[in-house]
């Protein structure tokens, strides 16, 4: 079995919910890129480069594949790690690994008629308990946009969120003090690294009547802070501190420190491998594991569904919940959200199937 054709589709996608703020329309659009990687004998594998700014020009995407196809064509997709090693011997942006590792496992389960999960040991779950993400305030807009989705969510059946705090903890107060009032809970608060150690301690300590399962980030610099950082605010808060992982070095050194309590870790920045190996660093080291998101299409949500499904050291609700969040959908069964829970896709590989009419709608 040999890879013939490679495919990049950049595509954009509109959302309820800004990266800043849900009064920002500017941030309503974000681009990805579809991936897809044919083999000699039809099988056509699924990934996705998700939420990304070079989604926007179709110019640099046809570029890009031109420059990976030679790490790609005529190879076996079944020797994997070979393709791996070759492609990790260049810079890429952490998105594009991943999606080319997304299509390239969905081949193999392909193939094998099986589903994603398969080919990590199988499911031990088959529904995975989520939160959906609610922007950060920075007006009293923001407050009142918020509240609505969460009107929205709790209509749905969904009842647990994660929310970006530190642009003004009067507004964050007022929301959450509202939202939990209507029975939301509270899986994160996440700083995303913009608060130096004392703000964030104070910060925390402020909204820790909310009783998050965890906060995020929590000090300048994010995964790149000094374990000594990261250990100030553990030390000074009764909440579990997390960070999202971006290579091994990351999860080691913060391991070893006992730097901080929760792995975040995902697909985004390298694929499954890295995120794999994390799981398996937690379970050594006694940390506990959430399995994050970039706001993902249906691709890529479904891809870490998989692996959420599949690993039981998994202890707190996960955050892909992309196909809520964008209006638009480029596959025929969008991943299922289900009374707080993802539903685990069944069917070979991935489990969902691209709908052309909706992709050709939304390409760039």
């Amino acid at each position: 079995m040999k890879i013939d054709r490679l495919e990049l589709i950049p595509i954009f996608a509109t959302r309820e919910m800004g990266k800043s703020s849900p009064s920002d329309p500017a941030k309503a659009i974000s681009y990805h890129v579809i991936v897809r990687i044919h083999t000699e004998e039809g099988t056509v594998g699924l990934g996705e480069m998700s939420d990304i700014d070079f989604g926007s020009d179709p110019a640099f995407v046809q570029t890009l594949a031109s420059s990976l196809e030679p790490y790609l064509l005529g190879q076996d997709p079944f020797e994997l790690n070979k393709i791996q090693q070759r492609l990790r011997k260049q810079e890429w942006d952490h998105q594009v690994l991943c999606g080319i590792d997304i299509a390239l496992y969905d081949v193999l389960a392909k193939v094998l008629d099986v589903p994603l999960h398969q080919l990590f040991g199988g499911k031990v779950r088959d529904r995975i308990p989520f939160s959906y993400p609610l922007a950060r305030c920075l007006t009293e807009e923001d407050v009142q946009a918020n509240i609505q989705r969460v009107e929205w969510l709790q209509g749905l059946g969904h009842n647990m969120v994660r929310y970006y705090f530190g642009a003004d903890l009067d507004l964050d107060e007022s929301l959450l003090s509202e939202i939990t009032r209507r029975g939301v809970k509270i899986n994160a608060l996440d700083a995303s690294g913009k608060l130096d150690v004392e703000t964030s301690i104070q910060a925390i300590n402020r909204l820790a009547k909310f009783e998050p399962n965890l906060v995020e980030s929590p000090v300048k610099g994010r995964h790149d802070a000094s374990p000594e950082d990261f250990l100030a605010v553990k030390d000074a808060v009764d909440i579990p501190i997390g960070e999202h992982i971006a290579n091994s070095n990351v999860a080691e050194r913060l391991a070893r420190h006992s730097a901080i309590d929760v792995f975040n870790t995902g697909l985004g920045y390298e694929g499954f491998g890295l995120c794999i190996k994390t799981f398996a660093l937690a379970e050594i080291f006694g940390i506990q594991t959430l399995l994050g998101s970039t706001v993902e299409l249906s691709i890529g949500t479904a891809a870490r569904i998989h692996v959420a499904a599949s690993m039981q050291n998994l202890d707190l609700p996960i955050y892909p919940s992309g196909p809520l969040v964008y209006y638009e959908q480029i596959v025929n069964e969008p991943v299922r959200y289900q009374d707080g829970y993802v539903i685990v896709p069944e069917g070979p590989g991935v489990g969902v199937e691209i709908n052309e009419d909706k992709l050709d709608a939304q390409r760039v």
